[in-house]
């Protein structure tokens, strides 16, 4: 399949590589090196074999938010990834494919979500060189497209019905810190204007999801259809909004304290998951909660080693130990 950024490297005879750092500065880095091909794909468990650009681009990010430097990776990824966006702005899941090689493997996870996150990677890490910017603007285009106006909210996929409370709340708060960077507000003011403002999306996660940001801990519905009941999606619900700013203050640890005596004890044991959901670890930081945050990072090694690991759970384990060590 040929793709925009391929067909225009071949056209153009754009060179990709060094966008921001030499691609052997972005190689050379030891973080994240147990999810890092020599070639900068990241892949979504150590030493794998296939890549979700929106848990790579989320695990850069979180690491980012808690204040370590993920420059170099950063780089890596999106000198990696750029050549396999496709023509309407999304990126696949890619696979391996054959020694060297990736190829596209399927639907990506969560376009709508996937759209906002490169365009922070590209404007808070990676400072947006012109290749990238385009490459933004393309992707805000398509998530405009996502935008389900009777329902009031953005649906993970162009040809796929469903959409989820999380993403929602992720592409609300993605977009709430692009329009109040000054560059990139200027950069894409056409791409913004032509997406819901933040009321209109906080609005919407009270009609599609049944969402009080003053309300019950978790919101009425988690997911249109409706998902059956489990920690994740349920439980972790209540997360998002705490880590993507759009809960705060003494109202957002108000409910942490309720979602600490529902399912903390359960989460720090590690019987709640399979995984151990370092974002939540990132929450407790966020809200002010160190010792918890520092029960999780204690913990993360024995997780790490039963293999109840992944690139989501590295970013907070880098993150959080960065943080943590500062703050001690």
């Amino acid at each position: 399949m040929v793709t925009f950024w391929s067909a225009c490297v071949r056209r153009c005879g754009a060179v990709l590589v060094g966008l921001v750092l030499s691609a052997a500065a972005a190689h050379g880095a030891t973080m994240f090196e147990d999810f890092t091909t020599p070639d900068g794909a990241m892949t979504v468990f150590a030493r794998g074999d296939y890549v979700e650009p929106y848990v790579a681009i989320e695990a850069l990010l979180v690491a980012h938010r808690l204040g370590a430097d993920v420059q170099a990776p950063a780089v890596g990824l999106a000198n990696w990834l750029l050549p396999y966006q496709q023509a309407n702005g999304t990126f696949p899941r890619l696979c391996r494919n054959g020694t060297d090689g990736w190829a596209a493997c399927g639907h990506a996870d969560a376009d709508d979500s996937q759209a906002v996150f490169w365009c922070l990677l590209v404007n808070e890490i990676l400072h947006g060189p012109p290749q990238l910017l385009a490459s933004c603007s393309l992707a805000l285009m398509h998530l405009a497209t996502l935008w389900d106006p009777k329902r009031a909210t953005f649906q993970a996929f162009a040809d796929r019905p469903e959409a989820y409370f999380a993403d929602n709340v992720e592409v609300a708060g993605a977009l709430k810190h692009l329009r109040a960077d000054p560059k990139a507000s200027l950069h894409y003011t056409l791409e913004l204007a032509a997406l819901p403002t933040h009321k209109q999306m906080m609005d919407g996660l009270a009609h599609a999801y049944g969402y009080q940001r003053n309300g019950a801990l978790e919101p009425a519905r988690v997911s249109l259809p409706p998902t059956p009941y489990g920690f994740y999606p349920t439980a972790v619900a209540p997360v998002y909004p705490w880590v993507h700013d759009l809960e705060t203050g003494s109202a957002a640890q108000r409910k942490w304290a309720v979602w600490k005596f529902r399912y903390g004890q359960a989460w720090l044991s590690g019987k709640a998951d399979p995984f151990p959901w370092g974002m939540i670890a990132w929450a407790a930081y966020t809200l002010g909660d160190m010792p918890t945050a520092q029960k999780w990072l204690q913990a993360a090694p024995q997780w790490r080693a039963a293999g109840r690991w992944n690139l989501m759970e590295e970013g907070a384990l880098i993150g959080l130990s960065h943080a943590l060590a500062i703050s001690e």
